[in-house]
């Protein structure tokens, strides 16, 4: 038996199997196995609120040392890592579903591919306050956020084993948050993953076809329709998709194209956090805070662009935004058989009254 430190000290036997993604031939995509989460608590019973309190929670100042040690902060000056005095602090995950020290290595199983779960998992404490959510961040609180996932994104997109770095929100336990104190996910993959090379391959296609970027076109005739507008200002537009899979689900589309959210300046901090703030104090004055997932859809690292390159660059036709899914209902049968989602409430009605 052996102590990984990488676990903030768990305790694996040899025997445990690392994380390892397996090619699934008839979706055209890949499943990722992360045994080591089966030690995770609470994971394999019913959703819950979470036991506990501030008291027994690892994410609380003062209680750094039960997590393990963090990889990046925003803190006091005065203030010593792996200690109180932060404003935003990030972790390595405790049960990574992927571990930088396995190599991503292919292998073959008779008909079947696999690969080694090469990676990054990380957590992202966005606040002290264990129930300070979104909703009621200050701009401060906000530009921290986004300058932490600025610097995340861009210091894991430099090693050249990563081909994307995603970076999610899970709130609320029907939304897949373990915990609630407010945290995110961070985790750099080996692989681009299917859905991102379909939203390339599908803004490539819309650029050949129109000379522009469809991103770019789409929140200029949002703008234009008025319609499902929620909130704009001079950088930012959310907008609940024409398609819109979810109800009440928004889309936060930069005005300025670039196809890399790492690339974000200063100047747009703020801005930004504008957006998603308006956003989200809707989302929870509607709907009485549900749950909800908060992504963020960038272009792969500049080394894992190689393949998408031809015939125009990514950097061309390619859009960064984010987008807001309200989890109000179950994914079910239908959804899982043909990939198609029923949504019951249209975008132009759930617009009318998220609009502030």
């Amino acid at each position: 038996m052996r102590r990984d430190a990488g676990e903030g000290g768990a305790l694996v036997t040899d025997a445990t199997p690392g994380p390892e993604m397996r090619y699934d031939l008839l979706q055209d995509t890949w499943v990722l196995l992360a045994a080591d989460r089966k030690h995770r608590p609470h994971d394999y019973r019913p959703p819950a609120e979470e036991v506990g309190g501030p008291e027994t929670c690892p994410f609380e100042p003062g209680q750094e040392r039960q997590t393990p040690p963090e990889v990046f902060a925003l803190r006091a000056p005065d203030s010593f890592p792996d200690g109180p005095g932060w404003r935003v602090r990030v972790i390595p995950n405790k049960y990574p579903a992927l571990r930088p020290n396995i190599p991503p290595v292919h292998r073959e199983e008779g008909m079947h591919r696999a690969l080694g779960g090469f990676g990054y998992h990380e957590v992202v404490v966005d606040t002290p306050h264990h129930t300070r959510h979104a909703d009621v961040w200050t701009r401060d609180e906000w530009r921290d956020w986004l300058e932490v996932l600025r610097n995340r994104v861009t210091t894991l997109s430099r090693d050249s084993r990563v081909e994307y770095v995603q970076v999610f929100k899970n709130h609320g336990r029907a939304a897949g948050a373990s915990r609630a104190h407010p945290h995110t996910q961070i985790l750099a993959l080996p692989l681009v993953p299917k859905e991102v090379r379909v939203r390339l391959r599908q803004m490539q296609a819309y650029y050949q076809a129109h000379a522009a970027c469809y991103l770019c076109q789409e929140a200029l005739w949002e703008h234009e329709q008025g319609k499902r507008i929620v909130y704009e200002n001079d950088a930012f537009i959310v907008y609940c998709p024409f398609a819109s899979r979810f109800p009440f689900e928004m889309r936060i589309v930069p005005k300025m194209h670039h196809h890399a959210f790492h690339a974000l300046s200063d100047a747009l901090l703020d801005p930004l956090g504008n957006a998603l703030q308006v956003a989200l104090r809707a989302l929870h004055r509607v709907l009485e805070h549900p749950p909800f997932n908060l992504l963020l859809h960038t272009a792969p690292p500049e080394h894992a662009l190689s393949t998408f390159d031809h015939p125009v660059p990514v950097a061309t036709y390619g859009h960064w935004y984010m987008e807001i899914l309200p989890r109000l209902g179950v994914i079910a049968g239908f959804e899982f058989g043909t990939g198609y989602y029923i949504n019951a409430v249209p975008p132009e009605q759930a617009a009318s009254l998220l609009r502030p």
